[in-house]
């Protein structure tokens, strides 16, 4: 059988296979700051901006800082299941200090979701367009004890 087709759903945001999961940022030679997504220049206010951005790989693991469920279908571009089902969101703060938002898988329970609680980035399929191609995500999972 041969394998799907895979594409990013937003390019250059995510690592894709076959290397491991990485979320794709930038950090300011001048301040140290990080950014997600990438940024053209520094959005600190006090960096003197004399050194340029460089691309990063954020670390795969960081501590589950809040999550919700979404009970509703986010509008258009979003692509929603027919019927309709609610996933979970997290915000995860990365050991780079910067907190980011992905979902969660949907075969996670998020009743057993602890704040603080270690979390990895993985991918996983965001849906599958009308020609059959699987668009990948990031998303963050609980990691396992």
């Amino acid at each position: 059988m041969e394998a799907k087709k895979q594409i990013p759903c937003l390019e250059g945001w995510l690592t894709m296979p076959p290397q491991e999961p990485r979320i794709i940022g930038s950090r300011c030679g001048s301040c140290g700051n990080y950014f997600f997504p990438k940024a053209a220049t520094c959005r600190n206010p006090l960096c003197p901006k004399t050194k340029p951005l460089a691309e990063v790989k954020f670390s795969r693991r960081g501590k589950l800082f809040a999550f919700t469920v979404n009970y509703y279908a986010p509008p258009p571009p979003y692509h929603k299941a027919d019927p309709f089902v609610p996933f979970g969101v997290a915000s995860v703060e990365m050991p780079e200090g910067i907190k980011v938002g992905g979902q969660i898988p949907t075969d996670v329970d998020v009743s057993k979701l602890k704040v603080g609680m270690e979390m990895e980035v993985v991918r996983d399929v965001l849906y599958v367009d009308e020609r059959g191609t699987e668009v990948l995500c990031w998303k963050f999972r609980p990691v396992e004890k």
